[in-house]
Order: C-alpha cells, then sequence, then structure tokens
C-alpha cells in the first residue's frame, strides 16, 4: 500500500471517531460533491504496456430514495494517461489516451444523523477512451482502447463540521478492463520487431481516491 492509500485510510479512521455538529439527512435531499480525485491504475496492468496514474477534478451528484439510501451519479474531467512499453523491455512512452469513467452507484448512508457520515457504494461504470495517440518507437502506428462496463465499489465519509462546510473522502475500486489494438505498426520503428497489427488486454483495475467539499440541499 502507497503512502496515499495509506494516508486516506487513516484519516477515514481518524475522522469517524469525532462527534459534535449533527444534521439529518433525510429522503429528498440532494448531497453535491466537488473536488479532485487521482486514478491510481493497478501496480500490474498486463504483460505489454504499463499505465500511470492521473489526477484531476470530478463531481458527485447524490439523491435520497429514502433516509440511507442513495443514488449517486459520478461525472469529471476527462483523465489522460501515459502509456509505456513492457512487452520489450524498454520502459519508454509509446502512447497516450483520455478516458472517462461515468458511473452510476446506489449507496447505503450510516449515521445519517450525525455530522461524521460513512456510507458504502456499488455501482455500475462505464470507461470510454478517446484521443489516443502514439509516440516515441511508435510513433506513425494507430492506438484504440476498447470501452469497458463492469462494478465499481465505494467507501466514503462526510465530515461536516459546521452548517456550511462538509469535507468529503471518497474510496472507490473499479474493474476496468479493456482491449487495446494498434495497427499500421508497418509505419513505425517498431516494424519487423512487431507484427503490424497487435490486440491485448489491459487489466487497469484503478484505485481512485478523492477529497471533495460538499452541499446539502
Amino acid at each position: 500500500m502507497n503512502f496515499a492509500k495509506l494516508s486516506a485510510v487513516s484519516l477515514l479512521l481518524t475522522i469517524s471517531v469525532f462527534s459534535g455538529f449533527s444534521q439529518a439527512i433525510e429522503k429528498g435531499d440532494w448531497i453535491v460533491r466537488g473536488g479532485y480525485t487521482n486514478i491510481n491504475p493497478a501496480s500490474n496492468n498486463g504483460e505489454v504496456v504499463n499505465l500511470r496514474d492521473k489526477s484531476n477534478l470530478t463531481a458527485t451528484f447524490a439523491y435520497l430514495v429514502t433516509d440511507n439510501v442513495g443514488v449517486e451519479v459520478l461525472a469529471g474531467l476527462p483523465f489522460e494517461h501515459e502509456i509505456f512499453d513492457k512487452a520489450l523491455g524498454t520502459g519508454l512512452k509509446i502512447g497516450s489516451g483520455k478516458h472517462l469513467p461515468p458511473t452510476v452507484t446506489l449507496q447505503y448512508y450510516f449515521n445519517n444523523n450525525s455530522n461524521v457520515r460513512p456510507y458504502l457504494g456499488i455501482g455500475l461504470n462505464h470507461t470510454f477512451f478517446f484521443k489516443e495517440e502514439t509516440t516515441g518507437p511508435l510513433s506513425g502506428a494507430s492506438l484504440d482502447i476498447g470501452s469497458s462496463t463492469d462494478l465499481a465499489f465505494q467507501l466514503g465519509i462526510d465530515w461536516k463540521f459546521n452548517e456550511n462546510l462538509i469535507l468529503n473522502l471518497d474510496l472507490r475500486k473499479f474493474n476496468i478492463e479493456s482491449t487495446a489494438t494498434v495497427t499500421n505498426i508497418d509505419n513505425s520503428s517498431l516494424e519487423g520487431v512487431l507484427p503490424s497489427t497487435l490486440s491485448f488486454e489491459v487489466p487497469i483495475d484503478p484505485l481512485t481516491i478523492g477529497l471533495s467539499l460538499a452541499w446539502e440541499f
């Protein structure tokens, strides 16, 4: 577990000890959260490439269908990942791609009348890639990364300091397995090293850590 993951888990445990100002959420309420999220792909992305982590702005919109159950939609700015060679052992950057991970999550809120409110969620994620580009030794080839639809698991906590200030920490584990296809390799410096067309699985399976401010109404 790296430092960022350890810090996030430690913060979750620490703030869950405190109590103070409280105001219950209830059926019909909205919770809007906006902040910054880091997407950290699994350390082993497969046998062919490695993807680096990336951070960007995100927002979520949750509606309480009961006092404890909410439905949340995740949105955000595109995340751009750099892609590095692994199969040939060079470690060189060979491409990049942007993606969006829209996710709908069913949540359960504990202690909904407390200022410290943990919640769990399970959702359906559809990740799609665009603006894929090749670079370095793969320049001249074409890259396409397919979409992925699978489950996402969530652990979060809202910490309400006062009527107008709510801090949110959000951890998610996504199941994302995409298929990458590289064509026109004959146009790159890897002609003769790789076949003209190459397809391979990319098990990204990232852990995301988000820190946000929240508003209730």
